[in-house]
């Protein structure tokens, strides 16, 4: 039986090291870290919130603020809040739409983790009047229809206490 104690934290450098470098610029998954989930067997929600989220139009140059709410259920890895802080942070600079920064999110987040579900949602403020909410989800490759509905259960749980500001 594996020891629900010791987790694989060697390959975490960000972490508790001063001297992490941010780039404002280019978002990449290379820079995500990840360490073992303990508990593989377990089916448990994780959400992240990013409140200041901050990219740029590609168009005009002009700041986009927002927030980004993550929420997964793991698989056999969760990503690291340092390196998903920074990688968040990489888009400071980054030109891109709304719509493609919440799935360049998701997709990267999928490319690191393999989670059996995760759902990006972006919450940016109003520009020009309107305010865009792009939700982005991918789910496991080869779910059945019973594991896709307890995924989808599960999720649905979590909003709801999230909702009414349970902690």
């Amino acid at each position: 039986m594996p020891d629900k104690t010791a987790s694989d934290t060697s390959k975490l450098t960000l972490l508790g090291n001063p001297n992490s470098g941010y780039g404002f610029d280019k978002p990449s998954a290379d820079g995500l870290e990840v360490f073992d989930n303990k508990h593989p067997g377990s089916k448990y929600v994780v959400g992240l919130d990013c409140y200041e989220f901050t990219s740029v139009c590609p168009m005009t140059g002009q700041p986009d603020f927002g927030r980004i709410q993550i929420a997964y259920i793991p698989k056999d890895l969760l990503v690291e809040s340092k390196s998903l802080k920074l990688y968040l942070f990489s888009y400071r600079n980054h030109g891109a739409f709304h719509e493609d920064c919440v799935n360049l999110i998701a997709d990267d987040l999928t490319k690191a983790m393999s989670p059996l579900y995760l759902r990006v949602y972006g919450d940016f403020n109003p520009r020009g009047g309107i305010a865009i909410k792009p939700v982005a989800t991918r789910f496991a490759e080869n779910l059945n229809g019973d594991t896709y509905s307890e995924l989808t259960s599960l999720v649905a749980g979590y909003d709801s206490v999230t909702r009414t500001g349970h902690r």
